[in-house]
């Protein structure tokens, strides 16, 4: 695995190389502030601000308190741009600090939207250019 760092915010974070078929793009794990806005499941409508745990041209993983069930469509805000799109949650995992795990996918592949940029899906980390020592 590699880092890579994001100048615009000074966030470290680390590239999730993708071995599985299911995910189609890199995923880069980053903390990117995010409204999350839909209804509830018994109806009503919720929003909770919380921020990425990892992110990819097509979707996110994040962190939720309100209860969310597969399929559910979902508005996504990113923070930093005020970018909306649409999302659907496709996956829920662990529980963390009183927070499900959501893994969410667009409603359509959007590299934009977190504003940084993914490496080629055939980038290997190890390849990267390392920083010359300067001659003495």
């Amino acid at each position: 695995m590699g880092k890579v760092r994001v100048e615009a915010d000074c966030i470290e974070c680390v590239m999730v190389e993708t071995k599985t078929a299911r995910h189609r793009t890199t995923r880069v794990r980053i903390a990117i502030p995010v409204f999350i806005y839909g209804n509830n499941v018994s109806g009503p409508p919720f929003k909770e601000i919380t921020q990425s745990v990892e992110v990819n041209a097509n979707g996110c993983l994040i962190e939720l308190a309100t209860p969310v069930v597969k399929e559910q469509p979902l508005l996504l805000t990113n923070l930093k741009t005020n970018d909306e799109m649409a999302c659907t949650v496709v996956t829920l995992g662990n529980v963390v600090n009183g927070k499900t795990e959501v893994g969410l996918r667009f409603a359509q592949p959007s590299p934009r939207f977190w504003g940084i940029g993914f490496p080629p899906v055939d980038w290997d980390p190890a390849d990267r250019k390392r920083p010359v020592p300067p001659k003495r």
